[in-house]
Formats: C-alpha cells, structure tokens, sequence
C-alpha cells in the first residue's frame, strides 16, 4: 500500500514571521460569509542592501480569522512594534468586472514587542499623525480601502 504525500512530508513550507510597527490599526469586519476578519499593517524597514532601491521599508497587511488573535490584537495602537508568525496567502474576491486578489500575512499568533517611540508618546501624538507621512504613501491602503493617488486608484 502506497503512503500518501502531504505537502508538509514533501518539504512544503509556508512560514512566516513578521516584526514591524503598526502603521494601519487592526479593523474587525464581518465578511459576506459570515466569517470575521481582523486586518491591520505593519511596515517593515528593508536592510541597506536591499536591492529595491527608493523603498526604505515595506508595508505588509496582516490578517487573522481566529479570534483569540482578534483579541490579542484589539488593542495595538500607530507605531506600537509588534511582531507576528503566521503564512502567506492569496485572497481572491469578485468584483464588477472580474477578479481582484490580494497576497496578505494570515497571522497565527501575535504580540507586541514595544510601544511607540518614547519622542511619539511624550509629545502625545496619537492616531494617524503618529505614523510617518512618507510610510502611509508607502503602505498604500488596507484591503478594503481605496486611495486615490496621482490619478491611479490602488
């Protein structure tokens, strides 16, 4: 009798970590199936080899269905570090005139690693303005959320 393969036994790997600071606050929504869905993001600063010059840094949406990490990251505020564990995964929804997709972290388990910097929070910025202007155009917008931008909409 033959053993079956799993992807796992044939060296399948699908892992991800990801630490950075909060540029986007995680947003619990109810989906169309019922199903709920926390997104938020992150950027990341890239290393100074990096070879995608004029980017310092990457934005990175997270996700998570499960809701002891909807929970766990309720509370995470602009500029917070946190760091996550989880794998990377391709949604893909109808709309009008065809299909959109988005690549996203689903995030198995999550927790902060520091606050905001310390000038941030004694100056009491808070919200948006406590997140860089150059990450927000960087990061671009959240699933769900459309900018428009030089006159292309992302």
């Amino acid at each position: 009798m033959r053993q079956q393969t799993t992807p796992a036994r044939a060296g399948h790997r699908n892992e991800i970590v990801v630490a950075g600071r909060i540029t986007a606050e995680p947003a619990v929504r109810e989906l169309p199936s019922g199903d709920r869905l926390a997104t938020w993001r992150v950027c990341v600063a890239r290393t100074v080899d990096s070879r995608f010059r004029g980017h310092r840094s990457d934005a990175i949406t997270c996700v998570s269905f499960d809701p002891g990490v909807q929970d766990r990251v309720r509370g995470w505020r602009l500029g917070e570090v946190v760091e996550m564990t989880g794998a990377l995964r391709r949604r893909a929804w109808r709309v009008g005139d065809g299909v959109r997709t988005v690549y996203e972290v689903e995030v198995r388990t999550a927790e902060r690693v520091g606050a905001r910097t310390a000038e941030r929070a004694e100056a009491g910025v808070a919200g948006r303005a406590g997140v860089r202007a150059a990450d927000r155009e960087e990061a671009g917008p959240v699933e769900g959320r459309s900018v428009e931008r030089k006159g292309v909409e992302r």
